[in-house]
């Protein structure tokens, strides 16, 4: 299967596929669309993050209301939100926080997400609430669920898009990946390379923490410094003895 013939097949299917109600829709009635992979790199390195975030607004005054799909996974876009102009945090993130740090450029990457579409929390569903939009429940609990739903889509990825390193974002994408628990996701967040056959093939694959934890530079928090001095140093080795770096 090419990428568009996977993107065409995955747009029309997947939501039925992993259960996703049919019916959501933003606050407006803009559709919850399957936030395809865009950006499809091939025979390089595959990023893997959790689920796509959204367009957030202030509408009469509530803050940080979802109304749209972003264009693509961790994307780079900016918008004004009714008060001011904002820029998707994911993509700054990971162009910052994770690709520069390891050294590779985003143009080698096929970025994707486990659950490809956006999940509501309570305080999303609270806000609607106040909007008069109450035909939504909160469904970002039923991740671990879509997750293991979206695993032989992530295969067919993995298939097309041949990388020789793939490199998942945070503990919810590592566990459900590998089938372990929280803690020995959480132990696996260190960089290093482990190996995982896939439809047949052994892929290399190593688990990093989310970039949103290593955005918070904090006394309490030790993944910042931990990745900067330990985990980033060891990903740029196994780069370099993968020989997949231009």
């Amino acid at each position: 299967m090419k990428v568009q013939e996977y993107q065409k097949y995955c747009f029309k299917n997947y939501k039925r596929d992993i259960g996703y109600p049919e019916n959501y829709t933003y606050l407006f009635g803009n559709p919850i669309n399957v936030l395809v992979p865009i950006e499809t790199a091939t025979n390089k390195f595959m990023i893997v993050g959790a689920y796509p975030s959204a367009k957030f607004f202030t509408i009469d005054n509530i803050i940080d209301t979802p109304v749209a799909d972003n264009n693509s996974p961790f994307s780079n876009e900016s918008y004004f939100d009714g008060s001011r102009v904002r820029t998707i945090p994911s993509g700054k993130e990971l162009n910052e926080v994770i690709l520069k740090q390891i050294g590779i450029k985003r143009e080698e990457c096929w970025i994707t997400d486990l659950v490809k579409l956006f999940l509501f929390k309570e305080g999303h569903i609270e806000r609607y609430r106040k909007l008069n939009k109450n035909d939504l429940v909160e469904n970002r609990t039923k991740f671990d669920e879509y997750a293991q739903k979206s695993i032989h889509w992530l295969e067919k990825e993995i298939e097309i898009a041949n990388p020789k390193l793939i490199i998942l974002l945070g503990l919810e994408v590592t566990k459900n990946i590998f089938q372990v628990s929280e803690n020995v996701a959480k132990d696996y967040l260190n960089g290093e390379l482990k190996n995982k056959v896939v439809n047949g093939i052994e892929r290399n694959f190593i688990c990093l923490p989310h970039p949103g934890i290593l955005m918070k530079n904090t006394d309490r928090n030790p993944w910042p410094e931990r990745f900067r001095n330990e985990i980033a140093p060891r990903v740029r080795q196994i780069i370099d003895e993968l020989n997949i770096r231009n």
